[in-house]
């Protein structure tokens, strides 16, 4: 009888079938495994694979495609460094970037308001200078010019793209001010405006704007009696810089809060709307839907519309206190899809628990495709019936009732606590003391900043502590190893008898981390936490990193300290030095004479140095 074959005595051909079978955490499992295994699996070629099935749409995907040095092999492990140290909440630095009045993060810049300017900061690239936009200037420059006080009620609404939106709230009894500037630098045409919109708006209107390169839209929220009101949404078309109204995309949005009840987001220059508002008592008396729409500019300015399944009324009451509704893109697919975190009391029980749950959207391409029209430059028959003679599709309820799944896919969902969870090991936080609570969807993980008060040294007094708290969970092993010792059979199947793909999947819980530790040196917590008595923090987070704004006593009035956690071992700064050997001392100050100092210019966008030079004060954890 022939001797069993290990894995890697495998021929490199059939080695390959298997390794790019794998997601990006069990291919590094795998090379971790052996040396033999390890040697095989730095072939570029099976890393390749392994990006086009799981990564592409990832930036770390994107950079090995993209960019000269950075192979397949690199941007899967350093997508695989950057998940585990999300799940287990071990960042790899921790800095003081800035201070500022106001702050924006996104596509990996921070732009914070200081004084009378706007800087920008490449956070993910380690950026060794700031692009500065001279509020004063620009305010001169209007045909309307604005007064040096106005610089005190600038409100920083969005970036992206190279193009940073912000309001400037005028007089009670006038209307407020909406621009977006071009920040890129300008090698080939310097002359080139970069005034791109101004806009008059509502004073005190409640607004969001979301844009690309392209198209810039933003909407205002009008009350209609009583807590009811409509988002109007208005689009301006970059290439033409004209003003295209979408009157409306939602409208009756009940309360309408952002991010909560009510969402949009930007892809691929359309723009998509997600309510979960009621809009039908009779035929959402036992079910609850989302709300959808999207408007397609680049095909033909058509507007889809329709509805996805949510959950039944009878899986139990909802604590809205926690509720977060976004759309995001999946790494894994490249397609928009409905994050929400919905608090419940699951069965109408006395505990409630938060679970994170995903719903695919269709692109407009599959759209297209399923009404089978892939002609997307004939023009569309008008519909009579849409007020703004934008054609519109809209989905049937037959067909959503129809297909309403009895059971969710587990990788559809994620509970922050499995039944086997013990209650003293969640380590559970009240709202008030959870000051920010997010979900990274590549690293299946729930990230929450929380104040968690340590008692000093009288034993008696308090102080605010601020940190970091995560849940994680990861694939099960495929074989029932506490069954039958078989693979683990689906839970769905299709009409035709065949098997829902991913119902057979099992997951399971990484526990709950907390960081820093109980005994971490006295720097670390005076640098997260630069004040003994937490306020007001505001905080944003992306798949790499966390910035949030605190108060210090150190920083000018009306302004407060910019601190980062990166998760990311890439993102360099040259002031961070090693807490293990503290080769740098702990500064007395955040706030010095050199970091204070204003640099006269006449610029309207100019280079200066970053603000985290004169600040020197980081940390290298590991």
């Amino acid at each position: 009888m022939p001797a069993a074959r290990s894995l890697d005595s495998l021929p490199f051909d059939i080695f390959y079938e298997i390794a790019t079978s794998l997601d990006d955490r069990d291919f590094i499992n795998l090379s971790r495994t052996n040396r033999a295994l390890r040697d095989l699996a730095q072939s570029d070629l099976v890393a390749r694979k392994t990006v086009e099935n799981v990564l592409l749409f990832s930036q770390e995907g994107q950079s090995a495609l993209n960019q000269a040095g950075y192979t397949y092999r690199k941007a899967v492990g350093h997508r695989f460094d950057i998940h585990e140290a999300v799940a287990t909440a071990a960042p790899y630095s921790v800095s003081v970037l800035a201070y500022g009045a106001d702050f924006l993060y996104n596509q990996g810049i921070l732009c914070y308001r200081v004084g009378h300017d706007i800087r920008l900061l490449d956070v993910h690239a380690g950026g060794k200078q700031e692009r500065v936009l001279n509020l004063l200037v620009l305010f001169r420059r209007l045909t309307e010019p604005l007064g040096a006080d106005a610089v005190d009620r600038v409100s920083l609404l969005r970036y992206a793209d190279g193009i940073l939106v912000f309001r400037v709230d005028t007089d009670d009894d006038q209307d407020d001010l909406l621009l977006a500037m071009d920040m890129t630098a300008r090698l080939h045409n310097p002359r080139k405006g970069r005034l791109l919109l101004r806009k008059w708006i509502p004073a005190g209107a409640r607004v969001f704007v979301r844009h690309s390169r392209t198209y810039i839209w933003y909407g205002l929220f009008t009350a209609v009696g009583g807590s009811d009101g409509v988002w109007t949404v208005y689009g301006v078309d970059m290439t033409s810089n004209t003003s295209d109204p979408i009157k409306p995309t939602l409208t009756q949005v009940g309360d309408g809060d952002l991010g909560q009840s009510v969402c949009f987001e930007i892809y691929n220059e359309h723009l998509y709307a997600v309510s979960t508002q009621v809009t039908s008592d009779e035929d959402e008396r036992y079910s609850s839907f989302y709300h959808w729409s999207c408007y397609a500019p680049r095909h033909n300015r058509r507007k889809w519309s329709g509805r996805i399944w949510r959950r039944e009324h009878c899986e139990g009451p909802i604590n809205e206190l926690w509720t977060d509704l976004s759309i995001c893109t999946d790494e894994a697919t490249g397609r928009p899809v409905i994050l929400e975190c919905r608090r419940e009391y699951a069965d109408g029980k006395s505990e409630n628990h938060r679970t994170y749950y995903t719903t695919p959207l269709r692109t407009p391409e599959q759209y297209l495709a399923m009404h089978g029209e892939g002609d997307i430059t004939t023009p569309p028959r008008p519909n009579d019936s849409d007020s703004d003679s934008t054609p519109e599709c809209q989905e049937s309820t037959r067909d959503h009732n129809e297909h309403r799944p009895e059971k969710r896919l587990r990788r559809d969902y994620h509970a922050e606590y499995e039944s086997t969870h013990d209650a003293t090991e969640r380590q559970e936080f009240i709202a008030a003391r959870t000051k920010h609570r997010s979900y990274n969807l590549a690293a299946s993980t729930f990230i929450d900043l929380v104040n968690d008060p340590a008692l000093q040294s009288d034993g008696f007094r308090s102080q605010d502590r601020l940190r970091l708290r995560t849940v994680s969970r990861k694939r099960k092993c495929p074989i029932d190893e506490e069954g039958t010792g078989l693979l683990h059979r689906p839970t769905q199947y299709n009409e035709d008898g065949t098997p829902v793909e991913g119902s057979e999947e099992r997951y399971v819980s990484r526990g709950v981390y907390m960081w820093p530790p109980d005994d971490a040196p006295t720097e670390l917590r005076r640098l997260l936490c630069p004040d003994s008595r937490i306020n007001a923090i505001r905080a944003i987070s992306d798949e790499r990193s966390l910035i949030y704004s605190v108060r210090c006593a150190d920083v000018p009035a009306g302004n407060q300290a910019l601190i980062l956690i990166s998760f990311d071992p890439q993102i360099h700064f040259p002031m961070l030095s090693s807490l293990r050997t503290m080769k740098a001392p702990m500064p007395d100050k955040i706030f010095s004479v050199e970091a204070q100092a204003e640099v006269p210019s006449a610029s309207l966008v100019r280079k200066d140095k970053p603000h985290y030079e004169a600040i020197k004060w980081g940390y290298w954890l590991r």
